[in-house]
């Protein structure tokens, strides 16, 4: 059985519109060559990701620049790096590294948010379409708004509210998960949830009340991370 036969008869593509009969066997820069000698320009890219070409020397002495600045920067004996597949095991590697180094087990997240399709990652997910047909998802998980002032959940103003969202985070602490909250976890920008930029200072008052409280912070930077959105 050929490539093609096997990817038809082995190879879930219902998430796609249509299937390119390519097979791929190495790529050059911005070329990709089948494995028939057929020449391609690979125009394709990944949700929040930038093609850049095959085997950029560039990106990847940056790429390893940046895992040596990770364990250089990282507390104790954390210096290995994970390469993962997608960002929802970063997230969950996230949660784990939380729950063991804090004892504690529950989680705060932020409504429209989105940090991968696991399971973990989807309990903290606070985008019910990304949920439906999953649940029931884990329990110990509390949401607080998304400090979006444009559409303010409270419909006030940036210059009336003292910072509404973020003094919530300690109340939905206090009402909904208390004693064991491990982490908060936020996207720096809002991915999925409709590219929203935080508010100046929400974080700083958000980390303020975690710090009162013993919760760890989890930044979820897996579309913004490493300079994208400057």
């Amino acid at each position: 059985m050929g490539v093609r036969e096997q990817y038809r008869d082995c190879v879930m593509t219902g998430f796609v519109k249509r299937v390119e009969p390519v097979v791929a066997d190495h790529g050059d820069g911005a070329l990709l060559y089948g494995a028939d000698g057929a020449e391609h320009i690979d125009c394709f890219a990944g949700v929040s990701v930038t093609n850049a070409g095959h085997h950029n020397e560039k990106i990847l002495a940056a790429a390893m620049a940046q895992a040596e600045k990770l364990a250089e920067i990282t507390p104790g004996a954390l210096q290995k790096s994970l390469f993962g597949n997608g960002g929802a095991e970063a997230i969950e590697g996230a949660f784990r590294l939380a729950k063991r180094s804090s004892g504690k087990n529950e989680l705060l997240a932020l409504e429209s948010s989105f940090h991968g399709r696991s399971y973990t990652t989807l309990s903290a997910t606070g985008d019910s379409g990304r949920k439906k047909g999953g649940g029931p998802y884990m329990p110990g998980v509390a949401f607080v708004p998304t400090p979006y002032c444009y559409r303010c959940f409270a419909e006030t103003t940036p210059d009336k509210c003292d910072m509404l969202c973020a003094r919530r985070v300690g109340e939905v602490i206090r009402l909904h998960l208390p004693g064991s909250v491990c982490a908060f976890i936020a996207e720096p920008i809002m991915g999925e949830g409709g590219i929203i930029v935080r508010p100046d200072d929400d974080f700083g008052r958000v980390k303020e009340i975690l710090h009162v409280e013993g919760i760890l912070f989890i930044a979820d930077e897996v579309q913004n991370g490493f300079g994208r959105s400057r």
